[in-house]
């Protein structure tokens, strides 16, 4: 026996031998990078990856060799060793913290059998094969093949939230024919062989093989219990493991982030390699003068030579080469260390700014808004394309039985498809199915004894058997809705009966066949047992059906079967519902091509009312056709590798020859403000792209009713199946949206068909194979091409574009397609494991917390509770973040040539010796402390309106200014999406500026310190009193600079640009100037006695200022931005409320009212999501009793109105952070 890989795609296990199977992974968890030994090589080594790190890595090496230094080490070294130092701690932390999770995971019991008994080992002791004991709430240490239960029927339910989020307990099912043999206080020694895949990361596929007596059994996801899960409602369950420690699909699962780098990232990289450049040229040219000097002076000035004379450096060559470093070293400071450490601290608090703003919580889920990917904050700003799913992201997923239609009958109430309004919003409190299906039609026709005939009967002529009244087919759609489904039955005595299942139409179905009488009560060794209850005659009937298997539904097949006996009769029959063209194709000839047509018609006028339509049929089998069909299904289902196409294969060969049952339809409710989000979005520019799996008349319908399509919109469809066909349609749709361009807006209508055509690609192998005829065709191929073209073009001008009948596949293909054809950025919202591979395709993912578990959320870069929060999203904190984040990498580069440039113009007056203008920790402080916070500070607050919050702008006690201001938001949102602010032409006005403000502060003070003398001693101005009075003008002059560009300001700004920066700058020179012997010592002191220094500040400052100011104020006069407008429009209103506010009088009731109500309004609001935010759980406050708990404090208040003088109300504004 040998437990080796067999081959290249399985591996081979004999379960209960543990010792004979060799070579696979332990079971110990190791999460760690690091041990003592190698952190601090390692963590040296990753730190060092980033080219920055180097470079000023390389800098504090050349400033450490005298030669060419004129500054201290220490001053490159420390700022060095602590951003490495910050960033090795941190990483030092979180290693430590997962080895002691790995620590505990490893150490935890469970229990093996060994032995002949089943004896306590920790979890990193279970090997391959060995036969593990799992109790009820206990995690799996391992994926387990499970070979018994406590239940009876052998079903476990496990718990896989850990996994994917979905705490509905799903079944797992012991292997039939161990199921017994082990218990709990006994055990049987079995050497069985298991062959299965290699590890993976699929959660919901296995395929495997069990050889129990020397017959080959399938394993497939129903027998394994997944590592990381726990056992639920199940007393215990013993099972083999066939995956350990690294290849459990949990650990297969936990594979690291795809890195996305943000536009402003990638282009502040340019712009760095530009400023490189800059310093390069600068560096350059003081080496060629300072050679050119030494050459042509050093005789005449002997008293600069070295202290031994080198002939060498007397022609000046070696001289220019070491004055290159020299001045490397000196103008260095262009690109400040602090740059990178202030991004990732800006980065952090925006995010942490988004997770914790309250308007972005959802009660309905109690989840805020979630931020994975920091580094994308300012990417949400730049938006142009959103591609988003339908179910469950802009619906409820909170399915609702509406109708069902078979025979002569349509089952439901008929008026409701000429209401062609918005859907019912399901409450968030009734998360259980909403059933209001009722028609006394339904237990009439099944259950009382007047018969009705069939116009068009079912007659199966190869069977014998004829269905010509409405109740036998009644009878039949109705057991398709009870017995074709993955659903499971809880019974617990809580909660009664109750199934749930993977996908929520099913649920609704098999419950509404309940509802109506046709209760699955269990389902026990894949045994079905129906109750049917004759409501009108009190009597009870049951049916037994033996499951043979279940052919699943996927997005290639879209359409589930099953394939049943029925035990009473001992027929084989089988039940398939579906998408209604895969339903149809697969019809019998002997179906009425009337009733068919009928059936169409139906399911058009359910699409366009915007339900889910679901088409129903069966067939019986005759046994010898069920036996044939059956060797080639266990051949199939017994393979391991490609499985699913082989059942697939074999599922074709069953599901032909069909009989049209009826069809179903089930209404999703929208979710809260669903089409003034998308109403918002479309104004503010961005194009919708909704992606659903729905008919298109289904799709146009959702697509009205979500504003993503209204009556004055120029609307174009294509559903075409040929290359040609669809080439002319698309022409044919761009020539028209041209014509309309600038008059109307525009919206696309895409069918699956259509839509694969423009996906095609040639160099696609998979696609070649798929689509022959276009593959054979050169005239194909150059017809799919053009349309892929014109698509394109398309989706630059539409403002809508609907897919539908589109696989998760083919969303992905869409996304990549106009990411990778286009230059903006693209955003893709979704909430079920089959919108990941869009999410992880665009350049901003969204997740949002949904009814299919957390897939979505744990593949996102942000997540949210709900659709209608991508409006705080996007067009608040996206655009504050561009906002921020663009002008605050324009500004350190201005501040560091305001700062670093008069290095270089003084080099002309040292002789280009490269002796330094300002003191070493001058320059050290500048940027790390002196310059540091206010800057921060406003990249971290600035905004160019106060946004309104929602309870204020929307619903019946909207504010009207604030519903105006709410309106006007999106309209400013192309700032980002156009990307106004971070192009190269804003980059050279500031490089431009921080020239001129740099020749300002360096030759004002250099020039009014040329005559005069200092004090009554004698001394004249060295130097020193102008390297100060220069550096202390830099200091107030970028502050002021900030201060002209900050629009809204708050009481962090002044405490960090007066108080943490200028004036703990003088504080600092007046310290250092005391306690330090440099060359400046008593300078300060001496300095500030004088009219000289006030003279060089108020120039430089008044110079600076009447410049920028003037070119400020004439820019806002005559090329105002949206910015601009909207930081006036938000200076107006709050003086406008002060005014008005301060104007009501008493017989102003209406207005005074209205105001007061507001307040009273907005504080219930507040005081109930702080309680909720806090404490999920807290009952809400009854508004009759909120004003006997109404004490709250003022300073925790954004606004408060007090009463003044009897009749004058004044309204206090407080700055609330975000």
């Amino acid at each position: 026996m040998s437990a080796e890989e067999t081959d290249f795609s399985s591996r081979t296990i004999w379960a209960n031998f543990p010792e004979v199977n060799q070579g696979f992974a332990n079971n110990c968890v190791k999460t760690t990078k690091y041990n003592l030994l190698t952190f601090l090589p390692f963590s040296l080594f990753i730190q060092f990856r980033r080219v920055s790190n180097i470079y000023f890595l390389i800098t504090a090496i050349l400033q450490s060799i005298p030669q060419i230094s004129p500054l201290q080490p220490f001053t490159a070294i420390a700022p060095l060793v602590f951003v490495l130092g910050v960033s090795m701690i941190r990483e030092g932390i979180e290693d430590y913290l997962r080895y002691k999770s790995d620590k505990e995971i490893n150490s935890s019991p469970t229990m093996i059998y060994k032995k002949g008994r089943f004896q306590q080992v920790c979890f990193e002791d279970i090997k391959v094969g060995d036969v593990v004991f799992v109790v009820k709430n206990q995690v799996f240490p391992c994926d387990i093949v499970m070979l018994s239960n406590s239940n009876e029927n052998g079903t476990a339910y496990i718990e896989t939230s850990s996994l994917d989020g979905e705490k509905a307990l799903k079944s797992r099912q012991a292997f039939v024919h161990t199921q017994g043999l082990f218990t709990d206080d006994k055990a049987n020694r079995i050497a069985s062989m298991i062959k299965c895949e290699l590890p993976n990361s699929r959660l919901y596929n296995f395929s495997g093989t069990f050889e129990f007596h020397s017959v080959k059994y399938p394993l497939d996801k129903a027998h394994l219990l997944l590592a990381g899960a726990f056992l639920r409602n199940t007393e215990w369950a013993i099972g083999v493991s066939v995956y350990t420690g690294g290849d459990t699909k949990l650990r297969q699962n936990m594979m690291g982030r795809k890195y996305k780098e943000s536009r402003i990232e990638h282009n502040a990289n340019r712009y760095i390699a530009l400023i490189i450049i800059l310093q390069f040229c600068l560096c350059i040219a003081c080496a060629i003068a300072s050679g050119y000097w030494v050459s042509q002076n050093i005789h005449e000035h002997t008293y600069i030579r070295y202290e031994k004379s080198y002939d060498i450096y007397d022609k000046g060559g070696m001289q220019g080469f070491l004055s290159y470093f020299t001045y490397f070293l000196l103008l260095n400071t262009m690109l400040p260390i602090s740059l990178i450490i202030s991004l990732e601290l800006l980065k952090l608090g925006q995010g942490f700014f988004m997770m914790m703003d309250i308007m972005m919580y959802s009660e309905k889920r109690d989840r805020c808004c979630k931020v994975s990917s920091f580094s994308l904050n300012e990417e949400l700003g730049m938006i142009k394309h959103i591609f988003s799913d339908k179910t469950g992201t802009l619906t409820c997923n909170q399915m609702e039985f509406k109708f069902f239609c078979t025979g002569t009958r349509i089952y439901g109430d008929q008026s409701v498809l000429f209401n062609l309004g918005l859907k019912t919003k399901v409450t968030f409190e009734d998360r259980e199915i909403k059933f209001t299906f009722n028609d006394k039609h339904v237990e009439n026709d099944l259950f009382s004894d007047h018969e009705i005939k069939l116009k068009y009967p079912v007659v199966m002529r190869e069977e014998g058997i004829v269905i010509d009244t409405q109740r036998q087919i009644t009878d039949l759609i109705i057991k398709c809705l009870a017995l074709c489904h993955e659903c499971i039955i809880e019974n617990t005595e809580e909660e009664g009966l109750k199934y749930t299942g993977p996908s929520p139409d099913d649920v609704v179905l098999v419950d509404t066949a309940r509802r109506i009488g046709y209760t699955l009560m269990k389902i026990k060794s894949e045994k079905m047992y129906l109750e049917i209850n004759n409501k009108l005659k009190d009597i009870t009937t049951n049916e037994t059906f033996e499951r043979i298997c279940i052919l699943e539904f996927n997005s290639d097949r879209k359409r589930m079967s099953v394939v049943l006996k029925d035990l009473k009769t001992g027929k084989y029959m089988i039940f398939m519902k579906g998408a209604d063209n895969f339903i149809i194709e697969r019809l019998s000839s002997e179906n009425h091509r009337e009733n068919i047509a009928r059936l169409g018609e139906l399911v058009g006028s359910f699409s366009r009312r915007g339900f889910r339509t679901l088409v129903m049929s069966f067939k019986y089998i005759s046994e010898e056709d069920f036996n044939s069909w059956k060797v080639k299904y266990d051949e199939a289902i017994t393979q391991i590798n490609g499985r699913e196409a082989a059942v697939a294969k074999v599922a074709e060969e069953i599901e032909t020859d069909m009989y049209l049952l009826g069809c179903t339809a089930v209404e999703d409710a929208l979710q809260d403000d669903v089409p003034e989000t998308i109403n918002d979005l479309l104004k503010a520019g961005l194009s919708f792209w909704m992606l659903t799996g729905d008919k298109l008349e289904t799709a146009e319908n959702i697509g009205k009713t979500c504003s993503l399509i209204d009556d004055n919109m120029v609307v174009e469809k294509c559903s075409v199946l040929t290359a040609e066909d669809c080439y002319k349609r698309m022409k044919e749709a761009y020539k028209n949206f041209k014509k309309n361009l600038n008059e109307k807006q525009l919206a696309l209508i895409i069918e699956g068909s259509a839509l694969q055509i423009v996906l095609y690609d040639y160099d696609d192998m998979a696609k070649r194979e798929k689509f022959i005829e276009i593959s054979n065709s050169e005239n194909n191929r150059l017809a799919a091409s053009k349309a892929k073209k014109y698509f394109l073009k398309m989706s630059n001008i539409c403002k809508t574009i609907i897919c539908c009948r589109v696989s998760p596949g083919e969303k992905r293909e869409v996304v990549k397609l106009v990411k990778d054809n286009t230059d903006k950025v693209t955003l893709s919202i979704g909430d079920g494991a089959n919108d990941v591979p869009m999410i992880l395709e665009a350049h901003i993912g969204v997740g949002l917390y949904g009814e299919e578990g957390i897939q979505a959320v744990q593949a996102s870069d942000y997540a949210l509770g709900e659709f209608r929060y991508l409006w705080e999203l996007l067009l608040v904190h996206g655009r504050f973040n561009y906002i921020r984040q663009s002008e605050m990498i324009l500004y350190f580069f201005y501040k560091n040539l305001v700062f670093t440039l008069p290095q270089f113009l003084f080099a002309h007056y040292c002789a280009y010796s490269g002796q330094t203008v300002y003191d070493d920790w001058y320059l050290t402080f500048y940027n790390l402390v002196f310059t540091a916070l206010p800057l921060f500070m406003r990249a971290l607050f600035e905004r160019d309106y106060e946004v309104p919050k929602r309870w204020e702008s929307t619903g019946d006690n909207a504010i009207d200014d604030k519903k105006a201001l709410r309106k006007r938001i999106p309209t400013v949102y192309k700032v980002g999406m156009d990307n106004q602010l971070f192009t190269l032409s804003r980059f050279v006005l500031w490089i431009f500026n921080g020239i001129l403000h740099a020749i300002i502060v360096f030759f004002i003070p250099l020039y009014a310190s040329e005559e005069g003398i200092m004090d009554s001693d004698g001394r004249s101005y060295d130097q020193w009193s102008f390297s100060i009075a220069s550096f202390s003008s830099i200091i107030i002059i970028v502050n002021l600079k900030l201060a002209i560009n900050t629009k809204l300001w708050n009481k962090f700004h002044y405490i960090c640009m007066f108080g943490l920066s200028i004036l703990l700058y003088f504080v600092f020179i007046l310290i250092y100037d005391a306690v330090t012997y440099t060359s400046s010592y008593r300078t300060v002191y001496t300095l500030l006695g004088t009219h000289y220094y006030y003279f060089c500040i108020l120039a430089n400052v008044f110079l600076v200022c009447a410049i920028d100011v003037a070119f400020t104020t004439v820019t806002k006069i005559f090329w105002p931005t949206d910015s601009d407008i909207m930081a006036q429009e938000t200076i107006s209103l709050k003086k406008g409320h002060r005014k008005t506010m301060s104007g009501f009088t008493i017989n102003e009731n209406s207005n005074s009212d209205k105001c007061n109500e507001y307040e009273v309004n907005k504080e219930k609001n507040r005081f109930e999501a702080e309680n909720l935010t806090m404490n999920p759980s807290v009952k809400k406050v009854d508004p009759e009793d909120y004003s006997s708990m109404k004490n709250v404090d003022q300073e925790d208040n954004d606004e408060k109105i007090l009463v003044n003088s009897g009749d004058k109300i004044t309204k206090k504004h407080n700055y609330e952070e975000e």
